[in-house]
């Protein structure tokens, strides 16, 4: 009977005259003067400002990282802001996912590990987190990755690992303070294809940032100076960050033909966008095939020798066997995966092979 009335579509995050004031000795620094705002479902909010105008500290009230000195924060219309740190901990492991300027990663730790911390605290048993860490590492473009720590990858790489560890346990909603400011340009764009992928699934993103570039790859911008909202306005031409990174595959084709001699790595086309994340999977385009002794990478266009297993710019193994391919899918599952030297089976979670000690990443992205 109520078919005929408009559907009310309800805020998921809402800020309500929020303020912020830090004592510093005998002075107050208001970081926050009665700061409002309200976030959509599966909508992707930038918040942009310059440097001290108070854009990180609403993305951490907002996140529950901290609470607000005066004003109420609703998160599904649950206020937060003055719940017990027990309560307010687990709603921020349960429904929000954070993505930070400097990664964050431990140091000692694999991808994998990383991105198992939430799921730790989450009580999720080891089996389960392991699966599931996998899986949002393959989400972004990272299956070849899973046991590398943080110092054996790229910044780009490290910034999809925060990602992976980001979403893997489904929150409401994604906090991303920075996330390529300490990136370059290339590497951005691809941080950006993954985040506005995730809006296109559904994820409500809410993101903070100082560039008028990046904020546009959002839906809407809210502008804080000051501390104080100044601007709310909708991005009428939203930047789609794939399109962009064709553009600049597309251009450092045309400005690094092949050289004579060089011939590209082989990639099988069966199982390799089940490698990838979507945007990076359209860069995997073949220039023409020479024997040589250099290995041109098929994601970065970088000649490299012929032995190498990993590209020396990127990082892409660069051949994937069929053996490879199937321990990826069956390690996702939870499955047991087969060593490439003596074919022994092993768990998913195995670093060294039982039978003949070889080291599995070989299983995995091939030779």
């Amino acid at each position: 009977m109520n078919s005929g009335q408009p559907q009310i579509e309800f805020p998921v995050l809402v800020a309500q005259d929020i303020c912020k004031v830090y004592q510093m000795g005998d002075a107050q620094v208001h970081a926050l003067r009665n700061a409002s705002m309200t976030v959509k479902p599966g909508e992707f909010l930038a918040i942009m400002g310059t440097s001290g105008s108070g854009k990180s500290t609403m993305l951490q009230i907002l996140g529950c990282l901290d609470r607000p000195s005066s004003g109420a924060v609703f998160l599904e219309g649950q206020d937060v802001a003055h719940l017990p740190d027990l309560e307010l901990a687990r709603t921020r492991n349960r429904k929000l996912g954070f993505i930070f300027q400097a990664f964050n990663l431990m140091a000692q730790e694999t991808a994998a590990d990383n991105v198992e911390i939430p799921l730790q605290y989450a009580g999720i048993g080891r089996k389960e987190r392991r699966r599931l860490s996998i899986e949002a590492l393959t989400a972004v473009g990272l299956a070849d990755r899973v046991d590398h720590r943080p110092a054996e990858l790229s910044g780009g790489q490290r910034q999809r690992v925060a990602i992976a560890r980001a979403i893997v346990n489904k929150p409401l909603v994604i906090l991303a303070d920075e996330p390529t400011g300490a990136l370059d340009s290339r590497s951005g764009v691809e941080v950006m294809a993954i985040l506005q992928q995730l809006n296109e699934q559904g994820r409500t993103i809410v993101m903070v940032t100082h560039d008028l570039n990046i904020a546009h790859y959002a839906h809407r911008i809210v502008k804080i100076a000051d501390g104080m909202v100044v601007g709310d306005e909708v991005v009428e031409q939203q930047r789609q960050a794939r399109s962009y990174l064709e553009e600049i595959i597309s251009s450092k084709r045309e400005s690094k033909p092949a050289a004579p001699g060089l011939r590209v790595a082989e990639l099988p086309d069966e199982g390799r966008e089940s490698l990838v994340s979507e945007p990076v999977a359209e860069s995997y385009k073949r220039a023409p095939a020479l024997e040589t002794d250099l290995v041109v990478c098929p994601k970065c266009i970088t000649g490299n020798r012929k032995k190498s297993r990993y590209c020396r710019e990127c990082g892409f193994p660069l051949r994937q066997t069929n053996l490879g391919i199937q321990n990826v899918r069956a390690r996702i599952v939870g499955d047991r995966v087969r060593c490439d030297g003596c074919g022994a089976e092993n768990r998913s979670i195995a670093k060294f092979c039982v039978t003949c000690g070889s080291l599995m990443d070989r299983s995995y992205s091939g030779v």
